[in-house]
């Protein structure tokens, strides 16, 4: 009884407390494999220029101590849509999709009376399905193909759909192959088209309803094919990158690294292309910026800046030469730790509070992204255990008394950090089992304090908690009016210690 009687006040709430018509739109931006650190405003590296980003956290709110909770596109994406961990919803890998049906939040914005739509890259599977996205723009396959896509885009403007190449510098080298100069001008890149679908999207959109807009472009993600401007900043940006400095030239692979890091696009240890990729990824950090100033822009022409909450984030990050390891999927740092950075609507409640360039330093993960988004709209997630996200909006309005103290990542290796301290527990394909680090005092993790025995309190508590976390398996959580979608099948649930103990037998 109680429980229906919670079902109906939800449908009412849901269907009264604000009327569609006056919620404010919903612009969420994320960028592929971009580091926390690749923000200008978080640097004091000339290299780094992201003069939009830095704009909008100086009027909105940064967070920086954001992690994504699973280090690679597929299982990370899953995680923001659901507010579940990847090993929770099931898609841990990039070639597997949801164990189950489960809520996503296009769908709950579609429910709501929003007007949804994607621009760029969403990758789940399978492929053809609409996701709940009324518009579906596609960067190649994804999505019911009622729209263009950039493959047909690129074939009626330039004959075929492959990239045209005209200078590579390191043709032969695994990793400094994705390098190379665009034959064709700015305007007909990846990331400039998807810019142009959302902004047309503003025009054509149904005006008598609020929208979501999905903008997700796949840069800073590799290949580095840079068209001009862009070319001759690199090239520019090469005298004047400055590398990692855990980067030790011409390092090979240690034991304690897993089979992954050994592929040669996984490790580098050339100081030339580590110099040469490092300047492509923060000019194409760059690229993207200019493209969000221009996305930015429209909406501001459209007049919908000031009834449009933004968030803005990104999949995962990019090792660029962390330990001599390149691009994600390890639980270090530079791999998941991730720019996230939120500006309400100027018509919201939450304008106070959010809106004052405020700088947020305690511990958040991507799946409270989610809950924040339909808090600040107006819409906030009922009360069930399988969201597993917390909405940032007490955090950022200073009231941290209650707010989490720990969090986790999982991927090739999983973490679990709380304050300070932050313990790796490793694949078995590796030698060192347990990882155990000071992020205050050695914030490139360097110094694995795994066998300091003053820390063995730290370690029985961390490896408890990250014990209890991989138990952990709340069902779909329910949202009155909506049924989970979007599974192509049904798998038996999986621990990552059985995980784990797969992969040790490959």
């Amino acid at each position: 009884m109680k429980r229906l009687i919670f079902t109906l006040l939800f449908v009412i709430f849901a269907t009264f407390s604000v009327k569609a018509a006056e919620r404010p739109n919903v612009l969420f931006i994320m960028v592929d494999e971009m580091r926390a650190d690749a923000l200008g405003i978080a640097t004091e590296n000339s290299v780094y220029q992201t003069p939009t980003l830095d704009r909008l956290a100086s009027e909105g709110t940064r967070f920086t101590q954001a992690y994504t909770v699973a280090a690679v596109c597929v299982s990370s994406r899953y995680s923001f849509f659901t507010s579940r961990y990847s090993h929770v919803h099931g898609a841990t890998n990039n070639n597997l999709s949801i164990r189950t049906a489960q809520i996503l939040l296009p769908s709950i914005l579609k429910y709501l009376g929003y007007q949804t739509a994607i621009s760029g890259k969403l990758h789940f599977h399978p492929q053809d399905q609409d996701y709940d996205f009324d518009y579906f723009w596609s960067f190649s396959n994804e999505g019911p193909k009622k729209l263009e896509t950039y493959p047909q885009y690129l074939t009626a403007k330039h004959g075929n759909t492959a990239r045209q190449v005209t200078e590579k510098p390191f043709p032969n080298d695994s990793l400094g192959g994705d390098i190379g100069k665009l034959s064709y001008p700015k305007e007909d890149t990846q990331s400039f088209w998807i810019t142009d679908r959302a902004i047309e999207f503003f025009d054509i959109r149904d005006k008598s309803k609020p929208f979501f807009l999905f903008v997700s472009y796949l840069e800073p993600h590799s290949p580095s094919h840079l068209a001009e401007p862009y070319w001759s900043q690199y090239e520019q940006a090469r005298k004047n990158v400055t590398l990692s400095p855990t980067f030790v030239p011409n390092k090979e692979p240690s034991p304690n690294y897993d089979n992954i890091s050994r592929r040669g696009r996984y490790w580098v240890s050339d100081t030339e292309i580590a110099k040469a990729m490092t300047a492509a990824y923060h000019v194409k950090v760059k690229h993207i910026d200019d493209c969000i100033k221009r996305l930015l822009d429209g909406l501001k022409k459209a007049r919908l800046d000031e009834n449009t909450l933004i968030v803005f984030t990104s999949d995962h990050g990019n090792m660029l030469g962390d330990h001599n390891r390149w691009f994600k999927g390890v639980p270090y740092e530079g791999s998941t730790r991730i720019p996230l950075i939120i500006k309400a609507s100027q018509h919201s409640s939450y304008a106070e509070t959010f809106n004052r360039g405020k700088i947020v330093q305690e511990l958040v993960e991507s799946i409270d992204v989610m809950p924040t988004i339909l808090d600040v709209i107006g819409q906030p997630l009922p009360n069930d255990p399988g969201f597993q996200g917390k909405s940032l909006t007490q955090l950022v309005a200073g009231k941290t008394g209650d707010w989490k103290n720990v969090i986790f990542s999982e991927r090739t290796g999983i973490f679990v950090r709380s304050g300070q301290y932050k313990l790796i527990q490793n694949d078995p394909v590796t030698s060192v089992q347990y990882e155990l680090y000071d992020l205050s005092a050695d914030p490139h993790e360097t110094k694995n304090l795994i066998n300091d025995t003053e820390l063995k309190s730290v370690f029985d508590d961390l490896k408890q908690k990250l014990e209890a976390w991989q138990n952990e398996n709340p069902d779909v959580p329910k949202y009155p009016g909506l049924e989970p979608k979007f599974a192509p099948g049904i798998r038996e649930p999986v621990t990552n210690n059985q995980r784990r103990e797969r992969r040790g037998n490959r």
